[in-house]
């Protein structure tokens, strides 16, 4: 038993690795430019084995961006759940904010290949783009002038505009990066009608 948990742990272990280092080439070489045979090489583990736990490079990008998706998207359920307030606008906030600092390196490598994240996502960003819009309108809070409109999507982008600086926790702290951003996007909310 105790054979099987180690087993199970050093795959994890491996596939984070093979994350690292996909993320490492896409960004700099490109989605298209990096070889699973390079992944692996970085990894220092043979082609076979990273078939073992990817069939292809569209199913390696699909587990990357699709724990970012899968956590974005919690929050996002989260909309519906209460009322807005000034406070819940905040927690929200602060919950997006935890998901994408945390997702943070895969920034460059969404931006840098977008055709590619598009064909792997393909099928889910219509309701992606649906869930985000409606996280936008509800941070708008309630009856919402078109100016409200204008500044709940000038504070969601303001995050996105900061995490595609390339900046990585040796430039400033996850922890201090949420804290400037939440002022940030609450700076921009603050200028609402209601």
């Amino acid at each position: 038993m105790q054979h099987e948990s180690g087993a199970r742990d050093k795959a994890r272990d491996t596939k984070a690795e093979i994350h690292r280092a996909a993320l490492e080439l896409f960004s700099s070489r490109g989605y298209e430019k990096t070889s699973l045979r390079e992944i692996a090489e970085q990894v220092g583990i043979t082609k076979a084995s990273l078939y073992y736990h990817y069939s292809s490079k569209q199913d390696l990008l699909q587990a990357i961006i699709g724990t970012f998706f899968d956590d974005i998207k919690s929050v996002f359920a989260q909309v519906g759940e209460q009322p807005w307030s000034p406070d819940r606008e905040r927690e929200l906030l602060a919950a997006y904010l935890d998901v994408v600092i945390k997702h943070r390196s895969t920034g460059p490598t969404v931006l840098r290949d977008i055709t590619a994240v598009l064909a792997a996502f393909d099928d889910q960003l219509d309701d992606l783009i649906a869930q985000s819009r409606a996280f936008q309108l509800w941070l708008a809070g309630p009856d919402p002038t078109p100016t409200d409109r204008v500044l709940a999507a000038a504070a969601v982008e303001v995050v996105g505009a900061v995490l595609s600086t390339g900046l990585d926790e040796s430039d400033v702290s996850d922890a201090e990066l949420k804290a400037i951003l939440l002022d940030a996007a609450g700076a921009v909310l603050s200028r609402k009608t209601n």
